[in-house]
């Protein structure tokens, strides 16, 4: 059976991370995470990078045993059981899709602000693109993740420059009107701007060096976007007032408007678009090689095994992320399916960090390049803390849900 190639380095896998993580997330919830945490907001998304961090010491454990594209369901197989590993394939892989469903959704908004088109169509239309670009190869999609990441990183720049006369104008630690509680729920809410550096592992087939590379891109790529999070949170509460943000469809447009003006607005909306488009790439990549997984695995999904002979990419696997993708871009609400997505990673990561501990018990001796720091009789700290953070978040963004917050 044909493999997948190894082009990729440290460096590329680091953008590859940043990139799939600053995407639609931070442009399309910031003004709603304001609009529950206040001049807080930067305490939400603190509350969230950590919960992503602790999580991504698991990751880089388990991707430095395991260095395969099956990522977690390979993580899964080996910790628990067979069932037990196919079912969360199947939830890591809907996941990445649907989050790529939702960043569709809000590339058709800034599309349509520039160009009147039924957004529908607009998201359809990017999702055909992005899967002609997954086609054509590794490399090919590559390339283009960075150059796109370079763009969207720009654009949050953009976005400091034009809030950086505001700053220090605003009390950073007034509470909400929901007090911790809002805070908390802007946290879960937040999280989704987070979702995308565990699609590095995915890549640990086409890594140099992985069980060395695909930990370091995680950290990296965790730390670069923590920073840049919080530094454009607290720049946007400077500029708009929360109350103002928290009602806002495009609420960093409105920052750099301020200041800016229109042709501000144009040039932010035409980076959300790259940087939407980015978060596409990076989510039906990743989904793809989880499918491929899965078809390897097992014999009645084998056809998602398939590689193309020439360009080395799985294009029945990469077929089915598409067409789901247009199925639940059909829906239409950006916050139901960022929703659905993020229960979704609730799971996932919930089972990504027991995994850690079950390998701990049960294969004590398998060689681990990378080891979760910080321990208590080999019980690693992050992750127990991993466990307890997203089970917070999850209960919030449910919480959430009942009392129709979001």
């Amino acid at each position: 059976m044909a493999k997948l190639k190894r082009t990729l380095g440290l460096t590329e896998a680091v953008f590859f991370g940043t990139g799939s993580i600053l995407g639609a997330g931070i442009y399309a919830i910031a003004g709603k995470v304001a609009g529950f945490s206040g001049n807080m907001i930067w305490l939400s998304f603190a509350i969230a990078s950590l919960t992503a961090l602790m999580s991504a010491f698991s990751y880089a454990e388990l991707s430095s045993m395991f260095p395969s594209a099956g990522g977690e369901y390979v993580y899964a197989k080996h910790a628990f059981n067979r069932k037990m590993a196919v079912a969360l394939g199947l939830i890591i892989s809907i996941n990445g899709m649907i989050s790529g469903s939702t960043v569709a959704i809000g590339f058709a908004g800034y599309f349509s602000q520039l160009l009147e088109i039924n957004l529908f169509i607009a998201a359809l239309g990017i999702i055909c693109l992005v899967w002609l670009v997954n086609v054509s190869g590794i490399r090919q999609s590559s390339i283009v993740n960075i150059i796109f990441t370079i763009i969207e990183f720009c654009g949050l720049v953009l976005v400091i420059y034009a809030a950086y006369p505001y700053l220090g104008k605003v009390d950073y630690l007034e509470a909400p009107p929901g007090g911790f509680n809002h805070i908390l729920l802007g946290a879960a809410l937040s999280y989704f701007a987070y979702i995308g550096f565990e699609e590095i592992v995915k890549l640990s087939e086409e890594t140099k060096s992985p069980e060395k590379n695909i930990p370091k891109a995680l950290f990296l790529a965790s730390s670069i976007v923590m920073v840049v999070y919080l530094v454009v949170a607290v720049c946007a509460v400077s500029a708009i007032p929360w109350k103002e943000l928290g009602e806002s469809k495009h609420p960093l447009a409105d920052v750099v408007n301020k200041e800016l003006g229109k042709t501000g607005v144009v040039i932010i909306s035409v980076i959300a678009l790259f940087s939407t488009t980015n978060t596409i790439l990076s989510n039906m990549m990743g989904s793809s090689r989880v499918l491929l997984y899965l078809g390897k695995e097992n014999k009645k999904l084998n056809i998602l095994s398939v590689i193309s002979g020439k360009r080395k990419t799985p294009v029945f696997a990469l077929i089915l992320a598409a067409g789901t993708m247009i199925a639940f871009a059909a829906i239409g609400k950006l916050e139901t399916v960022a929703l659905i997505a993020n229960f979704f990673i609730f799971i996932t990561f919930l089972f990504v960090n027991i995994a850690v501990l079950v390998l701990r018990k049960k294969k004590p001796g398998i060689e681990r390049p990378y080891k979760v720091p910080v321990n208590i009789r080999d019980l690693p700290i992050p992750s127990i803390l991993g466990i307890l953070l997203t089970l917070l978040l999850l209960g919030y963004s449910i919480y959430g849900l009942t009392i129709s917050a979001f």
